[in-house]
């Protein structure tokens, strides 16, 4: 059988009880202050870190934010810019509307005068030859056939006219 020797068992818990004594007087402390300073400062992290999460995501909102501004803003630009143009559109097809009327009264008012210059032309002409047809008959001693051929010569020169 395994005999107990007290003296030894005691010997042993007195030792482990003073090596207990001296490591929590001298060694406990101090780590557990470790510990104690390590969690405060993992702590410490992640409440900053907490921070710089938070602060990041107001950061995110303001330029999702931003961004949306800025698209509505040139949106409003493009807008107003299409609207501008349909302007200057609706403003240069009324000036080419404008200009076409007045070139088309010009065209008009010239066709006129050359019409009326045409007739005033066509009078004196027909003035001329019915005095150059009377002159010659006049001038000749007529006979019906001869008159006959005067006034038909008469009417086939104004024809060509």
């Amino acid at each position: 059988m395994i005999s107990l020797e007290w003296q030894q068992i005691l010997t042993h818990i007195v030792g482990f009880v003073i090596a207990l004594l001296i490591l929590k007087k001298y060694a406990w402390k101090p780590l557990l202050g470790m510990i104690d300073e390590r969690r405060e400062r993992i702590q410490g992290d992640l409440e900053k870190a907490k921070e710089e999460l938070k602060k990041a995501e107001e950061l995110h909102a303001s330029y999702d934010r931003r961004m949306r501004e800025a698209e509505s803003e040139v949106r409003a630009k493009i807008q107003e810019a299409v609207r501008e143009g349909q302007g200057v559109a609706a403003e240069i097809k009324e000036a080419a509307r404008n200009e076409s009327k007045d070139l088309i009264e010009r065209a008009k008012q010239e066709l006129s005068r050359d019409v009326d210059k045409a007739k005033v032309q066509l009078k004196l002409d027909i003035v001329r030859m019915t005095l150059a047809a009377t002159e010659k008959m006049i001038a000749e001693k007529l006979d019906e056939a001869k008159h006959r051929q005067l006034i038909e010569g008469f009417i086939n020169d104004v024809e060509k006219v």
